[in-house]
């Protein structure tokens, strides 16, 4: 595509970005001492509390156990042997040979297939472009190397099938275009960040901890290679009716920051600290995982093997299709 053409397709996102330009100089001004603040109020001797919640072990995506979680009732659902070991060493066959050597910034994920979502948002027109233009290619080229529909498409038939409203890839965005779905995202021992997250990952949340009733945001991982020994994932189900107000809104602002890279070790190691005792799950290749990604989670590290998922997230509103992105 010419450098006119693909202007004039995606003029829209240019002028956008153009309109909405920010003075980052003039954004989080405060941020060092904010953190500061942040560690310091939870340095007492404090541990939240857990709504001791379980996970659900299931043969099949069904209608029943979607609606435990979406409502809160349980932390995850597991699936096992959702995708066939064939498809899952194809799309990794295929991945490993393109796979570069940058990671995203200030996380433990190699660059696979696909670009994250946060890309749809810049920092420039360029980024949000690239995201745009990458989405139609690469759930196409995932389905052709897996001989047929990939291990997303099943996901979304399947979703749409079993949900009384329904699924659908969203295009709820500035653009009104269609999201990515898919992301594959790779981790291996060199690639982990830190003396805190090489053994007990990342701390962090997707949406807002405390959420709203009728909606909120999911992730869906299915998992394309695992580590024989480490690699589990941990799912926080911190109380929201037995820890206070103010206390969660100040973990809200702590896991807000939990990638930042001049924080990140003293902000994990106390999370560490003052989370309930964790929901521990072993993925297994070819698994499905869905869980209520407005929990705090992370990825436990490993020292042999990689971790490849492909992940989508699902956002759930009472009376509406299920919307998925990457």
């Amino acid at each position: 595509m010419s450098i006119m053409n693909l202007k004039n397709n995606y003029q829209d996102i240019i002028d956008f970005f153009n309109a909405n330009v920010s003075n980052e100089n003039n954004e989080n001004l405060d941020k060092d001492n904010e953190i500061k603040v942040l560690i310091n109020y939870f340095q007492e001797d404090f541990e939240f509390e857990s709504e001791d919640k379980s996970y659900e072990v299931c043969d099949f995506l069904n209608e029943d156990s979607l609606n435990r979680l979406f409502k809160n009732k349980i932390s995850a659902i597991h699936i096992p042997n959702y995708i066939s070991p064939n498809i899952c060493d194809k799309i990794y066959n295929n991945i490993e040979q393109d796979l570069s050597d940058e990671k995203w910034e200030n996380t433990d994920m190699f660059q696979g297939y696909g670009l994250p979502v946060n890309f749809m948002f810049g920092p420039t027109a360029n980024d949000c472009i690239n995201y745009f233009s990458q989405v139609i290619p690469i759930i196409r080229k995932l389905r052709s190397i897996s001989g047929g529909i990939s291990p997303v498409d099943k996901l979304r038939l399947e979703l749409d099938e079993i949900w009384p409203d329904g699924s659908k890839i969203t295009n709820s965005n500035s653009f009104k275009r269609k999201a990515f779905v898919g992301l594959t995202r790779l981790m291996k021992p060199d690639g982990l960040v830190g003396n805190e997250t090489k053994k007990n990952g990342l701390v962090h949340i997707d949406g807002p901890l405390k959420g709203t009733s009728g909606s909120g945001t999911y992730s869906s991982n299915i998992y394309i290679k695992t580590p024989s020994d480490g690699g589990e994932l941990c799912i926080w189900d911190v109380s929201l009716s037995s820890n206070s107000s103010e206390n969660l809104d100040n973990l809200q602002k702590l896991l807000n920051y939990a990638f930042d890279k001049n924080f990140r070790e003293e902000i994990q190691s106390l999370l560490q600290k003052i989370l309930p005792k964790p929901i521990v799950i072993k993925p297994e290749i070819g698994d499905l995982i869905l869980l209520n990604s407005c929990q705090p989670h992370a990825v436990k590290g490993f020292q042999n093997g990689v971790r490849l998922s492909m992940q989508t997230f699902i956002y759930f509103e009472n009376g509406k299709p299920l919307d998925l992105y990457s």
